[in-house]
């Protein structure tokens, strides 16, 4: 579908473009969506909406929020090296204290989407190497990209994911 997309708006534009050109193009469209939004200078805080009610996941989650809001600061300040790196080395911690433990929990409690929660975290991991594969070749535009791909996945697997396997693991849901 993204192929055909990215097709169809090249020929919208008048360009004769073979297929070995749309990874290009995809990632010149992400930098034109990413430039029309900005990052809040507003740090998240820790809300009652976001708890989960276990506090393995309720830790992680707020340990994630404090890894954006660092984000926040680090883009808004002016990117430094030791902050950036600082901040894969909390994303690794994040994986090993948390990820890793919430698939044993899983796992031994066997939850029934255990394997495609796993899939999400390897992911999300393949992201982040990316992102420090970007980081290291110089690339400016990964800081923001970043940046939005942490405060999506705090929506989409730790708001929505999490909080289904805790209902589920807590017995809330079958």
């Amino acid at each position: 579908m993204l192929l055909t997309a990215c097709h169809d708006y090249c020929h919208f534009i008048g360009i004769t473009v073979s297929y070995i050109y749309i990874p290009k193009l995809k990632a010149r469209i992400n930098k034109i969506y990413l430039m029309k939004r900005s990052i809040s200078p507003d740090p998240y805080t820790w809300k009652k909406e976001y708890e989960l009610h276990n506090e393995l996941y309720d830790e992680q989650a707020k340990k994630f929020l404090e890894i954006i809001n660092q984000m926040k600061k680090i883009i808004a300040g002016g990117v430094k090296e030791r902050d950036i790196s600082d901040i894969f080395f909390q994303l690794t911690y994040y994986y090993e204290q948390y990820m890793i433990r919430e698939e044993i929990n899983m796992k031994k409690l066997n939850y029934d989407a255990f394997e495609d929660h796993k899939e999400s975290h390897k992911q999300f991991i393949d992201r982040i190497l990316a992102f420090r594969e970007g980081y290291e070749r110089g690339d400016d535009d990964v800081y923001d990209e970043m940046y939005f791909y942490l405060e999506k996945w705090f929506d989409d697997h730790l708001m929505i994911a999490d909080r289904s396997a805790v209902d589920y693991i807590s017995g809330r849901s079958k």
